[in-house]
């Protein structure tokens, strides 16, 4: 009667385990992260848009990994840099991860960076939350509208940074391309406050996610002028791509390169060398999290695109990309020295 009852209370665990009904409705819990607390890095800043998305995410990655908590912390600083740093100084148990721009760890990487002490190559890839394509905008009073208007303003233009993040590298090869002079001014806070700056007329143009944009492009208060993607944008089907206009073959190629590392956009990754067992569990919840209905209906609400692509597709991708785009070295080091 004994070897019954036992043999009947083990399944009956062994099937609440299988079905995840330990969880509240989420989905199954595994070994390494069940009723743990996970902190999430995001190196950018608290009042922006990959903020937003980290802690409209957390709750629903803490959900399907069986998690007590993951808990959003904002390491600010150095283009990115700081907060990436660390965690590629973290512990590789799986207990510490990051989401940001992936574009970022990349191009600092090529610029040869001395802020960056990590190999983009060896992080662990977690997942993509969405491939948010980048656009060039200008205020309206800018004068100007297109490229022709840009090249034709007889100085270099403005550009207001937030640091040597994604947007600055890609400026930088987008000037060169185009054979537009530029002149960065550094010292921002955050998108909100480059944005602001194009609106007020104290900058010429604007670089940033087209999501992070299109309020701003629908009040009127701004106009894409281009896209810096693979591809136009069903959104904005009008705005040519730079590839597009960008003449010289040689010119075009990095911005082709520029186009593919920023199509990588938003994503999760950890420590390198991170832990086998919890790589399978975070990449498994963070793509039933990003698939879940009730995440979907938010994020829609909230207009934060999601377009899921998988851990390990980003992993091949970072390292291709790392090693096809080293012809741009030059370029991003010569944009780097020159805000010194």
């Amino acid at each position: 009667m004994r070897k019954r009852t036992f043999l009947a209370t083990l399944a009956a665990a062994t099937l609440t385990a299988a079905t995840g009904l330990g969880l509240g409705g989420g989905a199954q819990a595994g070994p390494v992260y069940d009723g743990q607390s996970v902190i999430l890095i995001v190196p950018n800043s608290p009042s922006g848009m990959m903020t937003q998305y980290a802690r409209t995410i957390a709750p629903f990655l803490a959900k399907h990994l069986g998690a007590s908590d993951v808990r959003v912390e904002n390491h600010q600083g150095a283009g990115s840099l700081k907060g990436t740093n660390l965690l590629w100084h973290s512990e590789a148990d799986g207990m510490t991860i990051a989401f940001t721009n992936i574009p970022t760890l990349i191009m600092a990487q090529l610029a040869e960076s001395p802020g960056v002490q990590f190999d983009a190559v060896k992080f662990t890839y977690l997942g993509r939350v969405v491939d948010d394509p980048r656009v060039v905008v200008v205020g309206k009073e800018a004068g100007f509208k297109d490229v022709e208007g840009l090249k034709a303003l007889g100085r270099p233009f403005i550009y207001p940074s937030q640091g040597t993040d994604e947007d600055f590298y890609s400026m930088a090869v987008l000037a060169d391309a185009l054979g537009a002079p530029i002149k960065v001014v550094t010292g921002f806070e955050g998108n909100a406050d480059t944005a602001l700056a194009v609106i007020k007329g104290e900058a010429d143009v604007h670089m940033t996610s087209w999501s992070s944009s299109r309020g701003p492009v629908e009040s009127g208060d701004m106009a894409p002028m281009l896209i810096v993607s693979s591809s136009r944008i069903a959104e904005a089907p009008d705005v040519p791509t730079a590839i597009e206009v960008v003449t010289d073959p040689a010119k075009k190629a990095g911005i082709a390169a520029i186009a593919q590392i920023l199509d990588m956009s938003r994503g999760f990754f950890g420590p390198p060398g991170m832990d086998a067992a919890a790589t399978a569990e975070m990449r498994a919840a963070i793509e039933a999290a990003l698939k879940d209905p009730e995440l979907l209906a938010l994020a829609e609400k909230s207009n934060m695109p999601i377009n899921y692509a998988p851990g390990t597709e980003q992993q091949a991708t970072v390292a291709t990309l790392t090693e096809t785009s080293a012809s741009l070295t030059p370029i991003l080091k010569a944009a780097l020295e020159s805000i010194k």
